[in-house]
């Protein structure tokens, strides 16, 4: 508990760095104790590679950021087993998300191994891998990745994007003052982030994270000096000038020496830092319920395996939702209001008109962009949101998911392909039940994917997965998940005879798990369906119901459709 306390001290006076600074005295420096040749990985930023990186989050995972009760459907002796449908979809989607890279993980994770912090138990190299004695000398093994991501994640908390937003605003001279101050003191350590502006069109692009360790100010300017994971062992540069408009430059090219590709000031806000602290000792608040635990987090040390699940407390906060894409391209939100957010390809402009919202990418250090939003949530079953997808800036084809996470669930669309120059539309409502896509000119149509959690703990959650079908251009795929009332919709209007592939799986309130699949549902001309998994026995045929004379299913039969898996268990 001394250890929770001393990291909430540290992360309030990392803040306060902000608001009462002495400057430093000139030609001076301050630095940690870091050398990118021992303390940094001696590997390259990477991307997913095969299927390793599909378990780089752990059930554990998630009750350390956000709680027992938050994350897990069963617990067994105080461990998670099995996640929460909405829970399980989000890690699911925040690892895909990670084929952008992982350089912001990286320097998270290699300042915790540098200050000897612990994460499951583990706080050195040679507790990673026997006879290692450095950072540098660790291999990529599945618990050092597991380690990485679980940092890298931690970028999306809305706590962690406030806070970092501020430094943002404060400008360069007072992040490398702030810096400077905390390396002198010996008091924080951080992760320095910096992207790209695109004044005509309002865009912020090709952001990147590296590890700040030394600060010299001189006469008229700072130099920082940074471990950027793409590039082992070597040191970099982030000048910053005092003088107004208190430009700043970094080169991340190959070659060192090579004219600075990363230029911005005060204005632009596309220099910033994360403490380590702001990440730590705390429960965070997840998309996928409501209020935040009061106990059971924490990435130091074990917490969370004797936590209370049960009995588990929370704490009221306002409540967000998550809009975001695991590859590149653009994505425009309009809100039940008409205001927007994000990039706007018919007007050449990112706009920033949502009230409360946060914009961001996913961070990964390869220099795509890929949005992360945070905006009020709307609870309703009649306002919706259109989104625009939009590939203006795309050099190839971009394989990405849309994800809607928000209190009971995570849902959106699985397999966009988004190719240069292309839009694609879609509608989801604001509680996530109701999803419609709006095909485009090749007629490639996502999966659609739900994963929705009961807010009653005696009554089953569900994940449910539609997909198989290629809609004609313009022509329109809508599915309706009912929770309530146990009912799947799902429909198109472009006149063909579609088979739907259809999965659906029950998680129980006693963490058993019954599963439905069909891939080849074809039972009528209409194209619009109901099944009934609300009455489903878990085990045998599921009830489907065709509205061939469209006008409701209320008149039609069942039709029982077998399972193509293997039902309960």
């Amino acid at each position: 508990m001394q250890f929770i306390k001393n990291l909430r001290i540290r992360a309030l006076a990392a803040l306060l760095l902000f608001t009462s600074m002495p400057t430093p005295a000139q030609t001076s420096i301050a630095s940690l104790d870091f050398d990118p040749q021992r303390d940094g990985l001696g590997f390259k930023n990477y991307r997913n590679e095969g299927d390793r990186w599909k378990d780089d989050l752990q059930p554990d995972d998630l009750v350390r950021m956000f709680g027992p009760r938050t994350s897990c459907a069963s617990l067994d002796g105080g461990r998670c087993n099995l996640l929460n449908p909405a829970a399980d979809q989000w890690k699911q989607e925040m690892l895909d998300a990670m084929d952008t890279g992982h350089c912001e993980g990286i320097a998270a994770a290699c300042l915790r191994l540098r200050a000897g912090m612990p994460f499951k138990g583990k706080a050195s190299p040679t507790a990673f891998q026997p006879n290692v004695q450095k950072v540098f000398g660790l291999s990529r093994t599945n618990d050092l990745e597991n380690y990485i991501a679980s940092f890298w994640v931690t970028q999306t908390f809305d706590e962690v994007k406030k806070l970092t937003a501020q430094t943002a605003a404060a400008g360069p001279v007072k992040i490398a003052q702030t810096l400077f101050s905390a390396f002198r003191d010996k008091t924080e350590t951080y992760v320095l982030r910096f992207a790209k502006f695109e004044p005509k069109t309002n865009r912020i692009t090709e952001p990147h994270a590296v590890l700040p360790f030394a600060v010299e100010e001189r006469s008229d300017s700072f130099v920082i000096t940074v471990y950027d994971n793409n590039f082992p062992g070597q040191t970099r540069y982030v000048t910053v000038s005092k003088a107004a408009p208190q430009r700043w430059q970094y080169n991340s090219k190959p070659d060192p020496k090579g004219k600075a590709d990363y230029v911005g000031d005060l204005s632009t806000r596309t220099l910033e830092i994360t403490a380590t602290s702001w990440r730590e000792g705390r429960c965070f608040a997840s998309k996928w319920r409501k209020g935040v635990e009061r106990a059971g987090c924490g990435f130091a040390g074990n917490f969370g395996r004797g936590a209370s699940f049960v009995n588990a407390s929370f704490q009221q906060t306002a409540e967000t939702a998550e809009f975001f894409l695991t590859d590149e391209g653009d994505m425009l939100v309009t809100d039940p209001n008409g205001d927007s957010l994000g990039y706007d390809p018919n007007e050449d402009y990112f706009y920033r008109d949502i009230d409360g919202a946060l914009v961001s990418s996913m961070i990964g250090g390869f220099f795509e962009d890929v949005p992360h939003y945070t905006v009020p949530f709307i609870e309703s079953d009649t306002y919706v949101y259109s989104v625009l997808f939009s590939g203006k800036h795309l050099d190839q084809e971009s394989d990405l998911d849309f994800v809607y996470a928000a209190p009971y669930f995570t849902v959106g669309l699985s397999g966009i392909r988004l190719d240069p120059g292309e839009t694609l539309e879609a509608n989801i409502s604001t509680n996530g039940e109701q999803i419609t896509f709006i095909s485009s000119a090749d007629g490639e149509t996502p999966e659609v994917f739900y994963a929705f959690d009961s807010e009653d703990d005696d009554k089953a959650s569900y994940f449910a997965y539609v997909g198989g079908v290629q809609i004609s251009r313009g022509k329109s795929l809508t599915l309706d998940f009912d929770f309530d009332n146990g009912k799947l919709l799902f429909s198109d209007d472009d006149g063909n005879e579609d088979s739907y592939d259809i999965t659906l799986i029950r998680v129980n309130s006693d963490g058993t798990v019954q599963e439905y699949k069909n891939d080849n549902l074809n039972i009528g001309t209409a194209d619009k369906y109901e099944m009934d998994f609300g009455d489903w026995d878990g085990e045998g045929d599921m009830c489907f119901k065709d509205d061939d004379d469209a006008d409701g299913f209320a008149d039609e039969e069942c039709e029982e459709e077998p399972s193509d898996g293997n039902g309960g268990n």
